[in-house]
């Protein structure tokens, strides 16, 4: 997939005719219990397919979306704007594909290219007509991702042929984000230009680090345990959660659930601290919690004590 790389010279929509957007419109209703004991079905072929490949995934509401690389970028939301290259294709061999706006596999699955857009797909989520199984996996995904998306047939094209895929069919997406943008990631970006970041240097993942305490002792990896102290806080200093009240027991980094926290741990000499700066991406996400409204950058400090011998 070499021309997943190539610049876009066109970020229009092209109006040909493409298999995954809206002309969907004249599905016709089938019975439930049917499409449920074909979906049954088609999730254990899902899975076997991708346990066949050696995927790690995660899967919500029957969609799977396969972790192939860390990405440490914006999730994707509704009324954000992306652009992606795409292949879609049906897993059930022989495996066929039945659409892409890659050059090169339209020709090697002898798709006619006359009718269709070999230019980045533009999209925005929510507004334009995708399947619901690809703009579900979309949800998952994050930008600058290269992924593959699967779903049953009920969230694809049903009891339907379209093309060359046959009814009942589970369908898989390789999609690549090339461009993403939306209201929630602006809005965030102008509160982060607006604070004062004198002293702080900005990691591969985002988040922006001082080091308050070197000792230049050993640093520990995301799979060590370690002994340590750590705060989140919002910017206007409430604690969101803390382990001060029980610091004197492990931490398995792997375990924690910010991205900030183990990142920020892995920056910390033994005996050291730090104090970070954490978008949304590596704290709470395009939801919040209780205290933390979506989108929004948090602060982090962390004091690494030991790290525990294996």
């Amino acid at each position: 997939m070499n021309s997943l790389k190539n610049s876009a010279s066109n970020l229009n929509m092209n109006s040909k005719t493409i298999f995954l957007i809206g002309f969907l419109l004249f599905f016709f209703a089938c019975d439930n219990s049917l499409e449920e004991d074909k979906k049954y079905s088609e999730i254990s072929s899902i899975e076997s397919y991708i346990s066949g490949n050696n995927w790690t995934y995660e899967v919500k509401d029957d969609v799977y979306h396969v972790i192939k690389d860390k990405y440490y970028g914006y999730q994707l939301n509704y009324g954000d704007t992306i652009l992606f290259w795409y292949k879609g294709y049906t897993i059930k061999s022989p495996i066929v594909v039945f659409d892409t706006n890659i050059k090169d596999e339209a020709l090697a699955a002898k798709l006619d290219t006359s009718v269709r857009s070999l230019e980045p797909f533009r999209a925005i989520i929510g507004k334009t007509s995708l399947l619901k199984g690809l703009e579900k996996g979309l949800l998952l995904c994050r930008e600058n991702e290269s992924t593959t998306i699967l779903f049953p047939s009920n969230l694809g094209y049903k009891d339907n042929t379209m093309g060359p895929v046959e009814p009942w069919s589970s369908l898989a997406f390789d999609v690549e984000i090339i461009y993403h943008n939306g209201p929630g990631k602006v809005n965030e970006q102008n509160i982060i230009n607006s604070l004062n970041l004198d002293g702080y240097k900005q990691h591969s993942s985002g988040l922006y680090y001082k080091i308050t305490t070197n000792t230049g002792l050993a640093t520990p990896t995301e799979n060590d345990t370690i002994y340590g102290q750590y705060e989140v806080k919002t910017l206007s200093g409430i604690t969101i959660e803390s382990n001060k009240a029980n610091s004197d027991e492990p931490i398995a980094l792997s375990s924690l659930d910010l991205e900030a926290l183990k990142i920020g741990f892995t920056l910390t000499t033994t005996g050291g601290s730090l104090e970070i700066i954490a978008p949304s991406p590596l704290a709470y996400g395009k939801e919040g919690n209780d205290i933390v409204d979506p989108y929004t950058p948090v602060e982090v400090i962390v004091k690494l004590d030991s790290i525990k011998n294996n």
